[in-house]
């Protein structure tokens, strides 16, 4: 999985509303402040950031759901921490939303074709 490049991987900011759906400001905020934290390699604190907004979307059932799970799953990557890139990928995929860039995206797909 490391032969991949990340550089084409990039976090995903959320967009202000996707259809009819309002992205909560707490998880916009978490979101951006891992996306900061990310080219700068605080991937620590990146993925603690992603962590409180994966887990605010779970809870609150909002659509950045399948952004933040990607993003938290590419940062898990870069930390070695394959097992949970792994769920984190799976849950972005179920939650994409139709979002080509995680639908498309090859990591993800070097992670959850081999499930198959």
């Amino acid at each position: 999985m490391s032969s991949i490049s990340l550089l084409a991987e990039e976090l995903i900011r959320l967009p202000r509303t996707e259809a009819s759906k309002s992205f909560d400001m707490e998880i916009n905020n978490l979101n951006n402040i891992g996306i900061k934290q990310f080219p700068t390699n605080k991937l620590d604190s990146a993925e603690e950031s992603l962590r409180k907004a994966t887990k605010l979307a779970e809870q609150l059932r909002d659509p950045s759901l399948g952004s933040t799970s990607f993003n938290r799953a590419i940062i898990l990557h870069r930390l070695h921490k394959s097992k949970d890139a792994l769920k984190y990928f799976n849950l972005a995929k179920r939650y994409a939303r139709g979002n080509l860039r995680i639908l498309n995206s090859k990591l993800l797909k070097s992670y959850t074709d081999k499930i198959k």
